[in-house]
């Protein structure tokens, strides 16, 4: 409860209200570590992830929406939850099986 220190990478980093989970923005600090990167590798990688379609930092604040990064990271996934419906086709064949399990 209350603040807290991170220690990424080994350098500490005086707290930064953007990682408390009520804060909407993430500060670059923020985003690098959503990333799983040090600051200085986002910052230089910055532009390369723009063309990408990474979120751009919202002009009025500063910081960059954590929805929206959030949303870039899922987008990226490459393998499913499973949680699609299955195929009409396959569905069939799955009550077909259930029926003749009897």
């Amino acid at each position: 409860m209350g603040e807290h220190y991170h220690n990424f990478h080994g350098s500490d980093i005086t707290w930064d209200a953007t990682f408390a989970p009520v804060s909407a923005y993430g500060s670059d600090q923020w985003v690098a570590a959503t990333l799983g990167r040090r600051i200085t590798w986002f910052r230089s990688h910055r532009d390369k992830l723009g063309r990408e379609g990474f979120p751009k930092r919202d002009p009025l604040t500063g910081l960059t929406i954590k929805a929206d990064v959030i949303a870039w990271i899922e987008k990226r996934r490459r393998v499913s939850d499973g949680m699609t419906a299955p195929a009409p086709a396959e569905t069939a064949h799955r009550l077909k099986e259930r029926k003749n399990a009897f």
